[in-house]
């Protein structure tokens, strides 16, 4: 049987559409606690998978995102350090394979898109334009992995007077951040399903959380901060993918950044295409591809 491993919610999101599509005669449990000697696990989390890796289970890790790394050797990351019991890393892109092949240059590696993609719905009917706004929380690990919660606050009055507007955040900083959302009379949604469902424009920092918007036909509202260095390229959001939604570099300029992109007119669309292209080697399907190579790989675990 194959396991999955996943301590916070927003880590099962991204492994329960590998585990069901599974053959039954293989589909494991979604662990949560700390794992026990076993068969293979699944982890979508460095935290997780150093604690399976402690437990002498063999363990293939997926992405919980895009694959986005700061070009440092944090395990949180793809290329990070200190994940030599890995035994199969499954990657959203090239990107994040290359930087797990440069580690890892023995291990198995299979890009197979993300996962995630199969199971987020597309809005439904409603009135709107429904504005939903997210952001990353404080992590030091490089200047563009800092959220801009406290540079971008100032915009959103008057967001909210103008439009419906739905509040998320990274789990790291949701509690924080919900009573000044209820404030502003923003409308506090912690599940990015929901905000799916629900949307019709989403606005954030830095997260996946932007590409699998994007990916269900949408527009998006990048939010950049003047500690986000223009000349590191770390790829991905930082900045080979930052096309895939108006560019939005100031406060004063985010009302007129919404207007844009709920416009969305052909030459946005196809700059969002073309960076999701670059995001996900697949679109579809990415789940059941998932499913295959982990089979595989259990049978040459157990051979």
């Amino acid at each position: 049987m194959i396991d999955f491993l996943a301590s916070s919610a927003h880590y099962a999101d991204h492994l329960e559409p590998i585990r069901a599509a599974l053959p039954e005669s293989v589909r494991g449990e979604m662990l949560s606690g700390r794992p026990r000697a076993g068969g293979p696990v699944v982890s979508a989390a460095s935290r997780d998978t150093r604690a399976a890796i402690r437990a002498k289970r063999p363990v293939a890790v997926t992405e919980h995102g895009a694959g986005q790394s700061y070009s440092n050797g944090n395990s949180s990351y793809p290329g990070g350090k200190g994940l030599g019991g890995v035994g199969l890393f499954l990657t959203p892109n090239e990107h994040a394979a290359a930087r797990w092949r440069a580690e890892y240059p023995a291990t198995r590696i299979e890009v197979v898109g993300c996962p995630r993609l199969d199971a987020l719905p597309t809005r439904v009917p409603g009135p709107g334009p429904i504005v939903a706004v997210s952001f990353h929380w404080p992590c030091s690990v490089a200047p563009e992995a800092r959220g801009t919660w406290a540079y971008h606050r100032s915009a959103l009055p008057a967001l909210a007077a103008r439009y419906r507007v739905l509040g998320h955040a990274h789990p790291r900083i949701g509690a924080l951040i919900a009573p000044l959302y209820r404030k502003l009379g923003i409308e506090v949604v912690d599940d990015f399903t929901d905000i799916c469902r629900r949307a019709d424009l989403y606005i954030c920092d830095n997260s996946s959380t932007i590409f699998e918007f994007a990916s269900t036909g949408r527009p998006v509202v990048v939010l950049n901060a003047p500690w986000y260095r223009r000349r590191v390229d770390h790829g991905l959001r930082f900045w080979g993918a930052a096309t895939v939604g108006v560019q939005c570099d100031e406060p004063d300029s985010l009302l007129d950044a919404v207007v844009a992109a709920l416009a969305d007119p052909p030459e946005q669309q196809a700059a969002r295409e073309a960076a999701l292209d670059i995001v996900y080697a697949f679109r579809h399907g990415a789940a059941q591809r998932a499913a295959s190579v982990l089979v595989d790989w259990a049978g040459e675990v157990a051979a």
